[in-house]
């Protein structure tokens, strides 16, 4: 079995941490509010027998790919930021993959605490006293109430990550929990196999990307999210998108522009472009700095990071290495 010790044994571990959005939401236990029947049950750590059933039977979901370049291999993994207990663990090639690999690289580095620091500033004084006034930071703190997360917990987290992280937990009616998220499994797993751990983008460029520059841009995300989860439409849209990486279905991923709903205007098209294709363009160029120092890497980050002609593999093969898809499994040639 694939690096049997290394996971078996973190995995505890792994699971009391949190992605950046779930550390936001899940800072104190839940017990209390999962009482309530319209509650989704709070998360657990599976106790050791149910670990090594999980280990045995887990299978290889979301996108790998192996990117060759000057006689070395790399990988590029496309995770998701909310998933099931019983996905939480990767399959065999994907810890094989991890295994060959001397690097981790993902978006950030929870594991350094600066990092943590920056996520976690509080709101700005002025734009807070505006969110209050204009009646935004209540209807998020209700809505918050509505998903059964602790509101106290937003008491001292910048508003514009509450609503992100809000929009994250729509999923756990559904059984999608970001604490169960492949991002989190994926970190947690390479400090217990004791590899390099390296970010690809700065804490604080992933915190402008959530709360902008102004504060009518910051009012519209609001706005957006509020609309979004009160209609019903952020838990369609995760369920759809964790569903497709639970059924590595390429296909779907490939044209997210049929269903995302984020290309319909000028707007959605610029967003877009600012949350992926442009810090496509810079990770790329990271990974392909590092894997031409010799250096194999195995690179998780959002599997929308992953998609089209502007995602991470085109991207690549521009830059000459040769791409293999492996999960799942080519079954033509590559589209790329």
């Amino acid at each position: 079995m694939v690096g049997f010790k290394p996971y078996y044994f973190c995995v505890e571990s792994i699971l009391m941490k949190r992605l950046w959005l779930a550390a936001l939401l899940f800072a104190v236990p839940m017990q209390a509010m999962a009482q309530a029947s319209r509650c989704p049950a709070p998360t657990s750590v599976p106790p050791k027998s149910e670990l090594l059933h999980l280990l045995m039977t887990a299978q290889d979901r979301g996108f790998l790919w192996k990117i060759t370049k000057d006689g070395h291999s790399s990988w590029l993994y496309g995770t998701i930021h909310a998933s099931r207990q019983e996905w939480m663990l990767p399959g065999p090639l994907t810890r094989m993959a991890m295994m060959k690999s001397n690097i981790v690289a993902l978006e950030l580095n929870l594991q350094d605490p600066a990092t943590l620091a920056t996520l976690r500033k509080p709101e700005d004084p002025d734009r807070l006293q505006h969110l209050i006034q204009t009646g935004r930071k209540k209807k998020l703190d209700d809505l918050a109430e509505t998903l059964c997360l602790p509101v106290a917990n937003f008491s001292k987290t910048a508003v514009g990550l509450e609503a992100a992280g809000l929009s994250t937990a729509v999923g756990r009616v559904d059984g999608y929990y970001p604490d169960y998220a492949a991002d989190l499994v994926i970190q947690g797993i390479a400090g217990g196999m004791k590899k390099d751990l390296i970010a690809l983008e700065e804490a604080q460029t992933q915190r402008d990307l959530v709360i902008a520059a102004n504060q009518a841009d910051e009012d519209d995300f609001i706005d957006t999210t509020i609309k979004n989860i009160s209609s019903g439409e952020a838990r369609t849209d995760e369920k759809r998108i964790v569903e497709i990486w639970g059924q590595s279905d390429v296909t779907q991923l490939q044209h997210y522009d049929a269903w995302c709903k984020c290309l319909r205007t000028p707007k959605e098209r610029a967003e877009t472009k600012r949350l992926l294709d442009d810090r496509n363009i810079e990770m790329a160029r990271k990974i392909l700095s590092l894997h031409e120092s010799g250096k194999s890497l195995f690179v998780a980050v959002g599997s929308l990071h992953m998609a089209g002609s502007k995602g991470l593999p085109a991207l690549l093969k521009q830059d000459g290495f040769n791409i293999q898809q492996v999960v799942p499994a080519a079954t033509g040639p590559s589209a790329l």
